[in-house]
Formats: structure tokens, sequence, C-alpha cells
């Protein structure tokens, strides 16, 4: 087996070793505590090596100053020292898939153990050292098995073969069996153990509803250490007995130091607990961060301009059967263009259209609109202007339409279930049963089989997984299932196909972020290889109606390219310009109370003055001034009996996979809860950007929009518009998108290794100037990443850094993040407990008027829920968060309040998120504050955002109550103003009134 050893170039070890940042300035932390830390021990009990943040450090066992023995960029965790001495073995995910890596107790000596496309996990050596096991999915059968490699050779031997998974190894005193967790996906229900010979026995079963974790065996082999984890509690347990006070107890295998003493982590701390009733001792240790924020030039947002400007936000351009004609959505219309032409919008108002597909006469264009009240499939004809809705059902958008080659039928997408329906008798039928967010579909030449992109996880243990070729044969049902290439993921499920030839003999798809064909067999089924067609980041591709060209976008142009290859693609020009309204209309409104934003102080009886789009002043209010200005043509909102307040602020918004199923509804409910700027945290890019400018060009009703792609991952993903990129020239494809759509920020996923987002945020911060942020926060507080999007979300390790699996966060997380100028969104996703509190909020008109049936659905189930069951483990999860915020707050730290919508709950949850904050300890106006001000200070629009001051924009709410004093009082919304244009709640609901 091929064996790795470590080099690091001298531009990351400049970063490693933190010399002059661009401002001069660095910072030291001292941190005393960890979260979900992770020790082992050397044999001679002398030595502790502990995995902190990410970072190997070793640390006398009697405690003491901690010394790095890692660079970030290793990314190792799981040490495990060998009973030799010599050497120590840790899971790595250098490269962008986890390996066992092994080195010498220094530092020294780092070599790659095991390799390839599978993600091996959770090593521990042989009693005598030549031998490590480890948890790996490299089957390729769906579960996790406990898999063994030779020190020296690298040979690997499969131990387990069980259909449960199995992971988390402990070998025996003896080395003649393997203690591991078993269970289904991540959930350990027990504790197995299984010899040589395959035979297995257990030893350890979880009492429901409780879980298991990391096996440990004593030095007699008598005994078993191990996590039981129970709602918010993990406790260390001893062969079904408890050991130790820790009620946090972190979820790695504990080190036996005799028979009767353990060592293990928890609360932060490292203690050794003597069995029996013994004491329980801590061992104290500080390790040293380096903190480097260096300082870039932030871009200019021009807030003010009405000049034309390129459309960038082109969505699913369509190329007409005879290739002369183009139909495709942007800026809330359908266009048609002749190729060469002029666009010319097909129709117009305020409802959401989407997704354009020709018949294959190209006489109609089938699209999906919500005009009748949620997403339903119409069809227009291009001759007579007539169209008919062929789809229309209550429980769901019906959206992506795909004619069928014989022009009698249309699939689309409900629920990730793909439909047909009969356009002459309107039967519908289910034709691939539901998938996790799949692709467009798109049917052979012959009518019989459909094809779409779908997930399939590599294992039930992890989500991740890769994008693949489904096919599914309509007359037997027999599904098929095709790698686009050899361990390779179609580019994302949202636009990047496949798509079927109109003569049936080949399929083209986005792979590696550019073109590819494949040919396919009768039954359309992929066949031979791949091959790549344009050499330029790719999106939306699709076939002229004689297979002889492709039409798709890259960075913001219209392209056609020749389906073999053989000649360069060429640019279709698009004359296609959007702008900001004018804006000179003066309005006075009086406020009864004015609160600015700025601290807690509260006015009464003020008029703020707004001219255009922004605040020319505030001043006492005056009688005399309303006449005087109502003489001048100016228009007076009497809000005396209201609290007036700036716009608020949804943190963590992935707004273009709500908008495919709320439509313009979207747009209107957060406006009519007071939210004025939605901040995306990565969607579909090109559905960004049309998001963004139609909402600026008030094409669709709602608020400003900052944008960005999709969120860049690696080899695996997970949802359907993240974009995976393996290496630097893939991701570079992405930055180069980035920049020519101009993207508001970056966001990067899951899967991304730590040295390739360091490219992304430099690239980011010295190209663009704009932010970045991620799941994780250490490397990236480290060198400048600007923000973390969760206080704990999903990861690659299946455990957080920065939250236990009890909901806690020790002295590391709220000291790095206080002192690094990083900022933190919380996502309370627990705040749906408070439901229980305010019943009647899902009753508002404003709710039950502009969510979609299916959404009000889900909350009324979640109020349920809450008002009905237990709440206080939840409760106390909620209550660990604000406790995390308020930490850091009060350290001088930022913290901002998302929901990481569209989650269920548009704007209801921000609200809930806003009370537990201020339940759990926030005065109302620091709640506020993490959504109007600070993330505007965050996200670089302080001067023109965030606060009422003189001269910022004239984003506002004005709201019946006084949230100063309850908080509840900012979700009772009487009008809004963004951007100095005045909606009130009734005026936002009326084209759903009725519906």
């Amino acid at each position: 087996m091929k064996k790795r050893v470590l080099w690091i170039s001298a531009a990351v070890l400049a970063i490693i070793c933190l010399g002059a940042a661009k401002d001069g300035t660095t910072r030291a932390v001292t941190v005393t505590e960890g979260t979900n830390v992770n020790v082992t021990v050397s044999p001679d009990r002398k030595t502790i090596i502990m995995d902190l943040q990410e970072t190997l450090w070793s640390l006398p066992i009697g405690g003491g100053t901690a010394k790095r023995l890692t660079d970030p960029f290793l990314e190792p965790a799981r040490p495990d020292w060998s009973p030799k001495g010599d050497l120590v073995a840790f899971q790595s995910f250098k490269g962008g898939t986890f390996h066992i890596w092994l080195m010498k107790p220094g530092g020294t000596g780092v070599r790659q153990l095991t390799d390839g496309h599978a993600d091996d996990r959770e090593p521990r050596f042989s009693p005598d050292g030549k031998k490590v096991a480890f948890s790996s999915d490299r089957a390729f059968k769906g579960n996790y098995d406990i898999w063994i490699a030779d020190v020296e050779s690298g040979k690997l031997t499969q131990w387990t073969s069980s259909p449960a998974d199995a992971f988390e190894p402990a070998w025996s005193p003896d080395g003649a069996e393997i203690a591991y967790v078993s269970g289904a996906g991540a959930v350990g229900t027990s504790i197995q153990s299984t010899d040589a010979t395959g035979s297995t026995r257990s030893i350890i079963l979880a009492p429901a509803p409780t879980r298991v974790n990391s096996p440990s065996w004593s030095p007699d082999g008598k005994k078993i250490a191990y996590a039981q984890i129970s709602g918010n509690t993990t406790q260390l347990m001893v062969s079904g007995s408890p050991l130790g006070m820790a009620e946090d107890v972190f979820p790695f295998p504990a080190t036996w130091l005799s028979t009767n003493q353990v060592l293990y982590t928890g609360n932060g701390k490292i203690f050794v607990t003597t069995l029996g009733g013994g004491e329980t001792r801590t061992i104290p240790f500080q390790a040293k961060f380096q903190l480097s924020r260096p300082a870039y030039k932030r871009r200019q947002m021009d807030f003010d301009s009405i000049t034309p400007r390129a459309t960038k936000g082109i969505l699913t351009p369509a190329l007409s059967p005879d290739g002369n004609r183009i139909v495709f959505a942007a800026l809330n219309r359908l266009w048609l263009m002749e190729v060469g032409g002029k666009p010319q919008p097909l129709m117009s108002g305020s409802y959401y259209k989407q997704s354009p597909a020709w018949s294959p006469d190209g006489r109609q264009i089938a699209y999906s609109s919500d005009k009748a009240g949620t997403a339903d499939i119409y069809v227009f004809d291009l001759g007579t202007k007539s169209e008919r809705r062929v789809t229309n059902l209550a429980d769901s958008a019906e959206i992506e339409p795909a004619w069928a080659p014989d022009g009698k039928k249309i699939a689309f997408q409900k629920n990730g279930t793909t439909y047909v329906v009969d356009l002459s008798s309107g039967e519908i039928k289910e034709a691939i049963k539901e998938t996790y967010e799949p692709g467009k579909a798109s049917w052979s030449a012959n009518g019989k089989t459909i094809a779409v992109a779908a997930l399939r996880p590599y294992s039930r243990r992890f989500r991740e997984g890769t994008n693949l070729i489904e096919t599914v044969d309509l007359a037997s049902g027999k599904v098929t299932f095709t790698e686009p290439g050899p361990y390779k993921s179609i580019s994302t499920r949202s636009v990047d196909g496949p798509i079927y030839s109109p003569d049936g003999s080949q399929m083209a798809f986005v792979m590696d972020g550019y073109l590819w064909t494949r040919p396919v067999d009768a039954n359309g089924i992929p066949t031979s290889e791949a091959r790549p067609i344009n050499e330029e980041m790719t999106d939306a591709p699709t076939w002229s109606g004689d297979g002889k060209r492709l039409l798709y976008l890259s960075n913001g142009k219209l392209r056609i390219v020749a389906s073999d290859g053989a000649t360069p693609p060429t640019t279709v020009p698009l004359d296609l310009a959007w702008h900001r309204e004018s804006a000179t209309k003066k309005i006075l409104v009086h406020a009864g109370r004015l609160w600015d934003g700025l601290g807690p102080n509260v006015r009464s009886n003020v008029d703020v003055i707004v001219v255009g789009r922004r605040i020319q002043g505030i001043e006492p209010h005056r009688d005399e001034l309303h006449q005087g200005e109502l003489r001048q043509g100016t228009e007076v909102v009497d809000a005396s009996n209201l609290t007036v307040m700036p716009g608020l602020w949804e943190a963590h918004n992935h707004g273009y996979g709500g908008l495919a199923s709320y439509g313009d509804r979207a747009g209107r409910i957060w406006l009519a809860y007071g939210f004025t700027d939605l901040q995306s945290q990565g969607d579909q890019a090109y559905g960004q950007m049309e998001i963004k400018e139609s909402f600026a060009s008030g094409s669709r009703v709602g608020p400003r929009y900052f944008s960005a792609g999709e969120p860049i991952d690696g080899e695996r993903g997970y949802y359907g518009t993240d974009h995976g990129v393996t290496n630097e020239r893939e991701l570079q494809l992405e930055l180069d998108r980035a920049q020519a759509l101009e993207y508001d920020n970056l966001k990067t996923y899951v899967r991304l290794p730590h040295e390739l987002q360091l490219i992304a945020t430099k690239f980011a911060h010295d190209k663009l100037g704009i932010w970045t942020a991620s799941h994780y926060g250490l490397p990236g507080l480290t060198y400048g990443m600007d923000g973390m999007t969760h206080v704990s979300a999903t990861s690659r390790w299946g455990y957080s850094y920065t939250r236990s699996y009890g909901g806690a966060t020790y002295q590391d997380i709220r000291g790095l993040f206080a002192a690094a100028g990083e900022f933190m969104i919380s996502t309370p996703f627990a705040a749906s407990a408070l439901y229980a509190e305010d019943p009647k909020i899902l009753d508002d008109p404003r709710i039950v008027t502009l969510n979609t049936p299916w959404a009000q659905k889900t909350m009324t189930a979640a109020r349920d829920r809450a008002m009905k069951t237990d709440q206080s483990l939840t409760i106390d999860n909620l209550k660990k968060e604000e406790e995390t915020l308020i930490s850091i707050m009060r350290g001088g730290g930022t913290v901002l309040l998302g929901t990481d919508s569209p989650l269920p709950g548009l704007a209801i949850l921000n609200h809930l998120g806003l009370r537990a904050e201020v339940k759990f300890g926030m005065q109302p106006w620091e709640a506020l504050q993490m959504a109007t001000l600070l993330p505007a200070k965050a996200y670089g629009y302080g001067k023109d955002l965030g606060s009422l001051e003189a001269g910022k924009l004239a984003d506002l709410v004005m709201v019946s109550g006084n949230p100063l004093r309850d908080i509840k009082d900012a979700a009772n919304v009487e009008q809004v103003m963004v951007d100095g244009r005045l909606y009130s709640t009734t005026e936002l609901m009326a084209p759903f009134a009725a519906k």
C-alpha cells in the first residue's frame, strides 16, 4: 500500500507560524479547558498526547503547559499511543478523506498508513503494537466495519462484516478479540466483540433510550469502560456502573492507568478516577493559541446607484429544439430570446416563475408558478399566448417540469419524488420514489426511461455521499445507479444534469465543474467513459434538438459548444439589465418611541425624516413641522402609538431552496415580520443572484438580499446545491465564478479540507474583498476566517469541537471567539420549544396567509409537540447555547442571530430566537442588536445599515408595544420600510389573502 510522508510548503508554514500579519497584530490566548478534548497516555504513564481543537499537543501526566506537535492542516484527531511507546496513530482529514496516519510521539516522522476514497477512522493499536484496528466504510456496502492495518506493510484485513455499523474498535488485552460499538448509523445500541474467527459476543446492551460510545478494556480484560449518553448527559460507565462525577463526559475512549484507575475527559477537563468510590482528580493544562486577524480591504457596495447593471441571475436557460431561441428566467420573469437578439418578457407580475422547459415541437413552454397560491406546473402556448395549469396539488410545490419526447406527458418534482402528469387526462403517477433533493428529470429518447441526479450516501453513519445518475425504467420500475466517474459526483443535483441527448445516444452532465458527455445504451443506461467537452465552469446545460450543440452558463455568460467538443465554445450575447428605481419621495415617520439600535436607550415622540432611500434626520416631533412638510408633498406616517426600530436581519439564510417552494410568499413573509435584510450562507449560485436582483429592482417584493453561491464542499456532499471540489484547480473554478458573479460572501462546507478553505479565504479577502464563513471555528479563526455559521452543526467528525454532546461549550471556544474577532451565528433550532409559551403565534393572519400549507402543517406539529411533551431537555439545550453566546458577547466577541432558513418557520423561529436570548440572560436591546447592528457591522455594511441614524439607508420597522420591555412585541409588525419603500402588513398579504 502506498505510504505518504507529510510535507508542508513554506507558504503554509508561514501561516502556521503566524508571522507578521498584514496589520502587524497577533493575539495569544491561553486555553485551560477544552470542548470535546481527547487524550491518549504513553505506556510509561509519564506523558499525555491531547487532541485540542484539531491539534495534537504533548502534556506531562501531572499537568502543565502543553506543547504543540502538529500543524492545523494535518487535521489530526483520535490519537492512540502504541504499547511500545514508539508511535502514535491518529485519523487525519488531510487531502479530503479520513485516513489513518502515524507519527513519532514528538510529532516527527508523520506518515500515512491507509489511503483511497474510503473514510478510515478511530485507530487503536493492537497489544503488540504491530497492527492498528480502525473503522471504515471501505467495503462500500453502506455501513462501517472494523478493519486491521499492518503497521509495517500497510496490508489491510477486514475484521467484521455485519450489516450493522461497527465502529470505535478496542483490542482486548490479549489481542484475541476486538470490542466495538454496534448500531444503526451513528447511534450505538450495544458493544460487541469479535475474534479472528468471526465469532461475536455481546458485552454491553444500551438500555433504551440511551446510546453508547468508545469502549476500552481494563488491563486484566475483566471490565470495559465506555461513554453512555442519555438526553443531555454523557456519563463514564464501567461494565454497567457509572464512574466519576463528570456529567458531560466526552465521547472518546478512556485510558486505564491500572486495573482500578481510569483517565478520561469531560466537563472541559482531564480527569483521573479511582474505581470503588475513590477520589477524582483533575489534570490541569494550558495551551497557547496565536490568533491572527490579517486586515483586508472590504468591497464597498453601492446601495444608491440607479445605473443599469448587467443581469447575472440567469436561471435554467433552455435552448429551443431548432436551436434558434433561448428561454430563461430572470428578474422574476420568463424571457424569450432569439439567439443573437434581445430578450422579450413572456409574462410579468409579482408571482414567482421558474424552470421553463420547451415542448419537443418548440411550440409550448412548461414552467412552474405560484400564481394560484402554491407552485403548480403550467403550459404556455407561444402561438396563442394562452396557458393552462396542468397540476394542482395542495400539499406541496410542483416544480422542475420536463417534457416527454412525444409531448404528451411532463415529469416534475414534488417533495423529492418524481411524478409524471398525462397532459390529456390529467392523471398523475409516481415515476421515481422519493430521494433527498433529486435533480430535474430527463427523458430518454424513446420515453421509456427517466434519469435524475440522486444522492447515494456512503453509509448510514454519516449522511454525505456522491451525486450519481439514477435511471428508472418506467415499465418495470427497475432502478440503476451509475457513477458519472469513479468516486465522482455530478457537481450539483440542482441544475447540472444528467440530460439525455434528443437522439438518445448520450447524456450530458457537469462533473469537476465542467461539461462532460457519456454514451448511453438503448435503455438509457450510461456506458463507456465520460469525456470532457469544455474546460470552463459550467452550469445548467441543455441540448439543441439535433443534438449537435449544448447551451450552458459559465461565469454569468450564455455559452454554446459543439457536443463533440471539436470547436471552442462561443458566447451568446445577452442584452438584459436591471436597475434600482429612482427614489426621491419624502416620508416623515412620527414615532411614539424610537430605538435606534445603538444601545439601551429609547427616545420618545420623534420624527424620522426619509428622503429617497436614506434617513435625512431624526428630530424631536413638532406639529408645525408636520404641516410644513405636508405642504411640500411629504407623506406622513403616523406611528405615534408604535415603536420604530431598525429593520431586522436574518443572518443565516439559504434563499433559493425556500423560494422554489414558497415562491412570492417568501419575500413577503420576511417583510411582514420586520426582516429587511437576508444574508445568504450558500445556495444555488444563479438563483442567489436572481433573488438579489429581483428584490433590488422591485421585480418581486422582498427584503434586501446579500448573496453567495453554492456552499463549497469536498469529495462527498449532502445538499443538492453543495458544489464539491477535490483539488485546487476545481476550487479556482469556483472562485473565478464568485468573482464574475460578484458574490457578497463565500461559504465553505463540511468536507472541504482546511488547506483549501485557507485558499478560499485568502482569495475572498485579497481578490474580492468579501468575507468567508464555515461550520468550523479552528483553524479558521487563527488565519482570519470571518465567521462560524452555527454554534455547532454538521461536522465531518460526527462530533463538534465547539459544543459537546451535552450541549455545552467551554473556555477554549468562549475565550478564542471572544478574542479572535470572528463572529459566531446562533441558529437556535431548540427555540421551537418556546412555541408552548405563545401557541397563538401561529394563528396570526400574516403567518396563516403567507405560509405555505405544508410549512404551516409542520410548524403546527412542532407547536403541538412543544405543548404536549416534556421539553426540559430541549430547553436545557437552548439555555446552554444562550449561555455560550452571552459569555462570548460579554468577553468582547460578536454573536449574531439566524435560523438556517428556509427550515419550516420563516421569520417565526427568528422571533422565538430573540425570546430565547432574553429568557436566558440578555437584555432585550442586546438581543435585538444580534439581529440589527451586529450583523450589519460583521458583514461589512455598518456604514449604511443596522441602526437608525442620519445618512443610513431607511430600513425600519414599526411595531405595536415596546420590544425594549417585552421582546415578544418585536413580532407585532404594523409597517415595514426597506430601502425607503414602505409596506403595510395588509399590503404584503393582499396577493394571497383569498387563495
